[in-house]
């Protein structure tokens, strides 16, 4: 196929004549230019590339960010945890009373697709066995409310990552007589540990209101220790690796779109 070097237009490869024009075709062969390639279809293409290397390394650093805090503000298990208090009383018990706890069945079913449930922890170690115990008020009414404890007031926590402190409160006294047995023979906990040294209580809450007891395991009185409190959400320790993956895939995919829209013609 030949071309007219003068409109362009293809004529057979025995034409002496262009049929469009009527230029002379002896002795040339044209050959049609090709265009530069830059159509709106590739300029989109390479658009959407940009944008997503840029989106990419976005949510990379932020990933990173993330899991540089993470590491800061928890623990090795993934709690994020208050400092350490020493709390003591001259009568049988510490109570928190009141906690209410919500939980919807939705946010709940979502923070299982995301590894597991809100999970509380609790420390406690002093120089005598100690019992830590959280149960339903209406069993903890009933088995302390003769007794003579502290409750805790007043209670407030704004939270500094890189300070660690405890909440602040006030105690208020229940006047009462000593427990009718320890903590340790009743079954109504809904959660418990007890025992010398450290003692770490989890619990994943379900809806109701509850107190939270610190003791003596054997339910003398003057009660005495070493108190962290922590929490762990899911969604919190695992956002950081979600958006740095994330952001990972989106990048490669967005390199391989700029290499074929642009490199590679």
């Amino acid at each position: 196929m030949r071309y007219c070097p003068k409109c362009g237009k293809e004529n057979s490869d025995g034409a002496e004549f262009c049929k469009h024009c009527g230029e002379k075709m002896a002795g040339v062969t044209y050959v049609k230019p090709r265009g530069s390639g830059w159509d709106a279809g590739r300029v989109i293409v390479t658009i959407i590339g940009a944008v997503m290397v840029f989106t990419a390394f976005g949510l990379v650093m932020g990933g990173w960010g993330l899991r540089a805090v993470r590491e800061t503000i928890m623990d090795d298990e993934g709690y994020i945890v208050s400092g350490v208090q020493r709390m003591s009383t001259d009568s049988y018990a510490l109570v928190f009373q009141d906690l209410d706890v919500h939980i919807n069945d939705e946010a709940s079913r979502f923070l299982r697709s995301m590894g597991g449930d809100i999970v509380f922890k609790l420390e406690a170690g002093g120089s005598e066995p100690v019992f830590l115990g959280v149960a339903r008020d209406s069993d903890a009414s009933t088995y302390l409310g003769s007794v003579e404890y502290d409750r805790l007031v007043s209670g407030s926590w704004e939270y500094d990552p890189f300070i660690h402190d405890f909440p602040d409160y006030a105690v208020s006294r229940h006047p009462g007589a000593e427990p009718s047995a320890p903590p340790t023979v009743h079954s109504f906990w809904s959660a418990q540990a007890y025992g010398s040294g450290d003692q770490v209580l989890t619990w994943r809450p379900t809806t109701g209101t509850y107190w939270v007891v610190l003791m003596n395991e054997d339910a003398s009185p003057g009660v005495s220790a070493d108190v962290q409190m922590g929490v762990r959400v899911p969604l919190v320790g695992s956002l950081g690796t979600i958006l740095f993956t994330t952001g990972v895939i989106i990048g490669l995919i967005g390199c391989v779109i700029l290499y074929f829209a642009v490199v590679r013609r």
